[in-house]
């Protein structure tokens, strides 16, 4: 663009780029040599402060493009998608721009007259470069959990100034205690209804970190979070494998996971049981599925990774375990990205079949574990990835935690001679690898082979 017809935004804009263009040259010069160690610590900490006003920028350019409707011109239905493909930045960090410059931006009434910030203390800390986007995100997320009907609005005022006052001394790790102190401690109106100050409250966030694992905060209304303890109790009890030595003697390996690493495999154990139901709502004509996109090489050679419809990398192996007890369709790409297969949807034993394993194994099959049918999963003894077929003479029954334990602790089945599922012991639990039925399956059909 042409300086004279260049506005004063642009003019402002290009005498701040040749500004840091100088302050780059002075420094990469060695324009820091000169500073003692207080010196540099101000220097930067003077950066910081420039660092943080970026944001009131872009405040007003957010506002701006709000007001002309940016999304639909450019047909991408929202802004945050917008500033992801323009800006090449991720979701996450579009919508907290966003979020934040709803909460710090300037307004304007309907009458066209300018209205404050919804948060006018920390958006003059913002302004003056005195607190960072990610303290302002953990203020602004923190308020909006009580900054609703029934609370007043005296009170979350002086709550985001007290706030904000901490956020000049402490980091985010610590800001965000302050936070949850208030939100917690914060009393509410009296007059409304316990229930009803529950619903008001509740919330489920969850966001994908960068290493492709899960990150989440939820707060349950009462029977909500009754239910789902109800559901995940069972499921995350501690779990005892056994079995027997050399001389005769029993054995047991002690769970070595933690409450919350237990917690947490009973939840993916209830999204599996739920994927398995088939009872989950259509979407996108066809039903609840999880598609998995890799390349033939890699599912050839159990190596790398694919990619779910949302980002998600998961190990070749983890897709294969989990299309043994998931709506899956791997669809295999060749190294030029082309589609070469789109597989099998399922490889899960039929209801039939099922009942058939309900009937003959009772539960999990494991030595030792005592696990209901109902809580269990069908495990292919030789692989589906490895054209194991799904029939009784190459499944049985076992539970989340042994299905997912057993051969990185050394054990393996096999259906024996008498069609019944029996277990071999690693070396370090018998050195003669003796194989074990559970005692129920030996009970419920006549005693045969070794009990355990």
């Amino acid at each position: 663009m042409d300086m004279e017809e260049a506005g004063p935004a642009d003019a402002a804009l290009a005498a701040a780029r040749s500004a840091f263009a100088r302050l780059v040259s002075v420094v990469d010069g060695g324009g820091l040599d000169h500073l003692d160690d207080a010196g540099l610590l101000g220097f930067w900490q003077q950066l910081e402060e420039l660092r943080n006003q970026l944001p009131v920028v872009e405040h007003r350019l957010i506002r701006d493009a709000q007001a002309r409707d940016l999304a639909s011109v450019y047909c991408t239905g929202r802004l945050s998608r917008l500033m992801t493909s323009m800006l090449r930045i991720s979701g996450g960090e579009a919508a907290r721009r966003v979020r934040a410059a709803d909460q710090l931006g300037d307004r304007t009434s309907m009458l066209g007259e300018p209205v404050p910030p919804v948060r006018p203390a920390l958006a003059a800390a913002q302004r003056a470069g005195e607190v960072n986007p990610e303290q302002v995100d953990i203020i602004c997320r923190g308020l909006a959990r009580v900054d609703r009907v029934g609370y007043d609005p005296a009170t979350i005022a002086a709550g985001e100034a007290s706030l904000t006052g901490h956020a000049r001394a402490f980091g985010p790790a610590d800001l965000q205690t302050c936070v949850n102190r208030f939100v917690d401690t914060l009393e509410p109106d009296g007059s409304r209804p316990e229930e009803e100050l529950q619903a008001d409250r509740r919330m489920v966030e969850l966001r994908q970190l960068r290493d492709g694992s899960w990150r989440g905060e939820l707060r349950l209304t009462g029977a909500a979070g009754a239910k789902l303890q109800a559901v995940l109790g069972p499921l995350a009890k501690p779990r005892i494998s056994t079995g027997v030595t050399a001389a005769g003697r029993p054995v047991e390996e002690l769970d070595p996971r933690t409450y919350p690493q237990r917690m947490h495999d009973a939840l993916e154990d209830a999204c599996d049981r739920l994927l398995r139901s088939g009872s989950l709502p259509d979407s996108g004509g066809t039903p609840a599925t999880v598609i998995v996109t890799l390349k033939v090489n890699d599912l050839i050679n159990r190596t790398g990774c694919g990619t779910t419809s949302d980002g998600t990398r998961l190990s070749t192996a983890a897709v294969l375990r989990l299309a043994e007890q998931a709506e899956v369709i791997p669809a295999v790409l060749n190294d030029a990205g082309a589609v070469l297969a789109l597989g099998r949807a399922k490889r899960i034993a039929t209801k039939e079949q099922t009942l058939a394993l309900y009937a003959r194994d009772g539960g999990c099959s494991f030595p030792g574990c005592g696990q209901r049918p109902e809580w269990c999963e069908r495990h292919h003894i030789i692989a589906w990835a490895d054209d194991g077929p799904t029939d009784l003479t190459n499944l049985t029954l076992v539970c989340r935690y042994h299905h997912h334990q057993f051969w990185s602790r050394g054990w393996t089945c096999r259906i024996n001679d008498d069609g019944l599922p029996e277990w071999t012991p690693p070396r370090h639990v018998d050195r003669h690898q003796r194989p074990l039925i559970n005692q129920r399956i030996l009970t419920a059909h006549g005693g045969y082979g070794t009990a355990a």
